[in-house]
């Protein structure tokens, strides 16, 4: 079916990542649910080390272990996934979900095993928490009193972090704590990720991927066309020529406002990038953002 009859299905476009690791999620559930194994997809470095149960390690965060966590969990998940590999590209997000997950199962090793005895939750709670300090640092408030409770303002970006809290505190120590080394760990993988994977990793994975990906949204004709050409230009009457227009010069762009410079040179950019970048995104503060990350 053509994306155009079937418009939700490009709602990963540009993220198969992301579409990758949310199929995966579902269907491993599935499979667990119908065999009752969600308990040997648990993180138990008791049974990790002496029981030499090492595969727990690698399908600890595949899925949820219930129905409200998996659904509140890609709720708040995919979102954040779909966004930062748009904005990263496929080859570095991947590498940086890869750096991310194994640093942070080294973390949780060390945690669980030295300090608490104690079971995990199975899920991607280490990828919530990387993508989660994402979200945080490098995206700007847009709307800084969006909504008010109790005479405070919150931002837009209090939604999402309402929709993950309710996903991270819902095992409570056993989710926050993998949810936390996620987060440690995204921060320090961010400039991993310009080192990209080796080529038969991306190569394997474009095998792959070929079966989950969308195809390109079919681009709707202009109206002109729709309408057999109905604003084209006159043919000139036989023997002269339509005289062309005077070219009109470019409107210069409106200077940025010091409120947008301000937000985001409090995120760390210097003044003359921030402007620079303001002036290219026609004062657009989250492309202006991304255009920054993004270098």
């Amino acid at each position: 079916m053509s994306s155009l009859s079937n418009p939700k299905a490009v709602w990963f476009l540009g993220a198969p990542v992301s579409k990758a690791i949310a199929i995966t999620a579902v269907v491993t559930y599935i499979v667990a649910e119908m065999n009752k194994m969600h308990q040997a997809l648990i993180f138990d470095t008791t049974k990790i080390f002496d029981h030499a149960q090492f595969y727990r390690i690698f399908v600890c965060n595949l899925t949820f272990g219930s129905m409200g966590e998996l659904i509140f969990g890609l709720l708040a998940l995919c979102p954040l996934l779909r966004r930062f590999e748009r904005e990263m590209g496929s080859r570095k997000f991947g590498a940086f979900i890869v750096y991310t997950s194994i640093l942070s199962t080294v973390m949780e090793l060390l945690f669980f095993n030295i300090f608490f005895d104690i079971e995990r939750y199975s899920g991607p709670y280490p990828q919530l928490g990387a993508v989660l300090g994402l979200f945080h640092k490098f995206t700007p408030r847009m709307h800084p009193k969006f909504f008010g409770v109790l005479g405070y303002d919150f931002s837009e970006k209090s939604i999402t972090y309402g929709l993950c809290a309710q996903v991270i505190l819902s095992g409570g120590l056993s989710t926050i704590t993998p949810t936390f080394f996620g987060f440690v760990s995204g921060m320090l993988a961010v400039k991993w990720s310009e080192t990209e994977l080796p080529d038969f990793v991306y190569t394997i994975a474009g095998l792959i991927g070929k079966v989950i990906t969308d195809d390109a949204p079919a681009v709707m004709m202009s109206r002109s066309v729709q309408r057999g050409g109905a604003n084209r230009t006159r043919r000139a009457p036989t023997g002269t020529r339509a005289a062309a227009p005077p070219a009109q010069p470019p409107r210069p762009p409106p200077p940025p406002p010091e409120e947008a410079i301000a937000q985001l040179t409090s995120m760390g950019f210097d003044r003359e990038s921030v402007i620079r970048a303001l002036q290219q995104t026609d004062n657009n503060i989250e492309a202006a953002a991304n255009r920054l990350l993004m270098g």
